[in-house]
């Protein structure tokens, strides 16, 4: 029973001890404070976005026209067309590639500048072709350039060509290139340029005094031909001979004759 008693009063004696738990409880954290240069940063972070915004949305940063400088001949218009800069963003505007657009577009420009500036200001200086001839076709007068570029002309050109009938042209639009060495040769052996024809499949015909057709062809090769033709006008002076026309566009096999048109 004393034993019994012992052990009992030693678990009386017995404490626990638990350790409070407190939830919920938070960290206490500073307030955070941005210096002056962090305000700054961000203001103009905030500046810059709004630029950038303003610069690319705003028209005034769209070339809506160019000044255009040396052209007499070709219209204005058609030159800010050929340089593809109309409506083009300040940003994305490649002068080089204007200045390409336009000489590969427009024959008859044989130099091209081109140059633009803030906000959307865009010179093109250009020089054009000086013209060659004159060609009377029905709806009127054009000047033509030693690159077989055609305008519109009041007048004939004093002193050059004056060449009547149909126009001929390549698939871009220009002279054929054959026609003008033809006449560039006759130029340069001596003829004096004037009045002179063309004709479809035959080439440039002249009108002799004598009161006949030569029909010259076209291209290179024009010193031969005018070298049969003196051989075989004399050969019809000499025997009183008339033909309507004499044909030395192959002048290996040339002929005349006093019947037919052609």
């Amino acid at each position: 029973m004393a034993m019994a008693r012992k052990r009992r009063g030693r678990r009386r004696r017995r404490f626990e001890q638990s350790v409070p738990l407190v939830l919920g409880r938070r960290a206490a954290t500073r307030p955070v404070t941005l210096g002056p240069i962090q305000v700054l940063g961000g203001l103009g972070a905030v500046a810059v976005l709004g630029l950038i915004l303003w610069v690319a949305c705003s028209p005034r940063f769209y070339v809506m026209g160019a000044q255009v400088i040396g052209a007499s001949r070709i219209p204005e218009g058609t030159i800010l067309a050929a340089s593809g800069l109309e409506r083009l963003h300040i940003l994305w505007v490649n002068g080089r590639k204007a200045e390409a657009q336009i000489l590969a577009q427009l024959p008859s420009v044989e130099q091209a500048e081109v140059s633009c500036r803030i906000p959307a200001d865009c010179t093109i200086a250009i020089v054009e072709r000086e013209p060659l001839l004159t060609w009377e076709t029905e709806k009127g007068l054009l000047w033509v350039d030693a690159a077989g570029g055609a305008l519109p002309a009041s007048q004939p050109l004093e002193e050059q060509w004056l060449v009547s009938g149909p126009l001929p042209t390549d698939e871009r639009g220009l002279v054929d290139k054959e026609v003008l060495i033809g006449l560039v040769e006759l130029g340069r052996l001596g003829v004096q340029p004037g009045r002179i024809a063309y004709r479809s499949g035959r080439g440039l015909v002249l009108d002799d005094a004598a009161g006949w057709r030569v029909i010259l062809g076209q291209g290179a090769g024009m010193e031969q031909r005018l070298q049969v033709y003196a051989a075989v006008r004399a050969h019809l002076l000499a025997h009183d001979i008339h033909p309507r026309f004499v044909d030395v566009r192959f002048p290996e096999a040339p002929y005349y004759s006093e019947t037919n048109e052609w």
